[in-house]
């Protein structure tokens, strides 16, 4: 017998097609390749082996009791080469890690599918993944160490390592309640401090201070907090399930819970309004993005665009 090394894997895949298909033009078929290339590989390894491996009979190629023992142990290693391969590819087609938006509540929904989208719009990377994050004291480092990509938040960044842009002010509130609320009798903000309040877990005021409670207290009152929510889907059950109220200045999170059957939303009365906010500035919502130490945003520009126009779009 000569040496193993002149068997290579094609030599090997040949013999055990041989050995199923009986017959080289089948083989040859099967592969792509010619009829005398798979008899030149057949009779290579009948000089490797000293032995004639297949013998015809009846117009059929049948295996020798040597093949039936080679073929154990070939297709063994060709089991174990498309298993190396297999994992070569997933290897090579490893998909990126997703991309984290760190956002207050208020400014969610949707928030995930927009970036989605506009990622495909500019030809960014068609299976890009987007998740969110709930903004929190931690956002800071986490945006600085590289954790999330954007945040979205109520207050400015004063860190040199970002960039904290302001992007919209929101004018103006909206009362939220279930249906039959007796709020909406005379929903002034003299009646609503006499019902509790659902707070989301970010509010859009210093200190996530709620107007209506200060507001309640210069009338020597109190507003109970009926909870608060981490999120609109949490808050939407709160209301529907008690006489709690929320007051609301992103639009489209307002639009998200008038949505919901059994929910109502109202603007507040001008005057009313302005009346809640006499000791408050207008909240402004902001956009952070990390910087690089030659001061140049990290963020690319399409995604920058994509999450400003969000913000704007999502209080229209």
């Amino acid at each position: 017998m000569k040496k193993l090394p002149s068997i290579n894997f094609s030599t090997i895949e040949i013999l055990c097609l041989l050995y199923h298909k009986n017959s080289t033009k089948d083989v040859a078929v099967a592969l792509g390749l010619s009829q005398p290339k798979v008899s030149r590989a057949l009779n290579a390894l009948r000089d490797v082996f000293d032995d004639p491996l297949f013998i015809r009979k009846n117009n059929k190629l049948v295996a020798t009791k040597l093949t039936h023992a080679l073929y154990e142990s070939f297709s063994e290693i060709l089991s174990c080469a498309d298993s190396i391969e297999g994992l070569a590819i997933n290897r090579t087609n490893v998909p990126e890690p997703p991309m984290v938006i760190c956002t207050v509540p208020q400014l969610e929904i949707g928030l995930a599918q927009q970036v989605i989208d506009e990622a495909q719009n500019n030809s960014v990377n068609s299976t890009l993944a987007i998740s969110t994050s709930a903004w929190s004291e931690r956002s800071e480092q986490q945006l600085i160490d590289g954790e999330v990509d954007a945040v979205i938040s109520f207050m400015p960044s004063m860190r040199k390592e970002l960039l904290s842009k302001s992007i919209i002010q929101h004018r103006g509130g909206y009362l939220i309640a279930r249906e039959g609320h007796p709020i909406w009798q005379s929903p002034t903000i003299d009646n609503m401090i006499d019902y509790p309040i659902v707070k989301l877990v970010t509010m859009p005021f210093p200190a996530n201070k709620s107007p209506i409670g200060v507001y309640a207290k210069a009338k020597g009152k109190s507003v109970p907090v009926y909870a608060t929510a981490p999120d609109l889907g949490s808050a939407a059950s709160s209301l529907l399930n008690s006489n709690a109220f929320m007051i609301v200045g992103v639009k489209g999170a307002v639009d998200f819970l008038a949505s919901i059957k059994g929910l109502r939303a109202s603007k507040i009365d001008y005057s009313q309004d302005k009346l809640l906010l006499q000791d408050f500035s207008h909240p402004t919502v902001y956009l952070w993005l990390r910087r690089s130490l030659d001061g140049k945003v990290l963020a690319p520009f399409w995604l920058q665009q994509t999450l400003e126009s969000y913000i704007i779009n999502a209080h229209k």
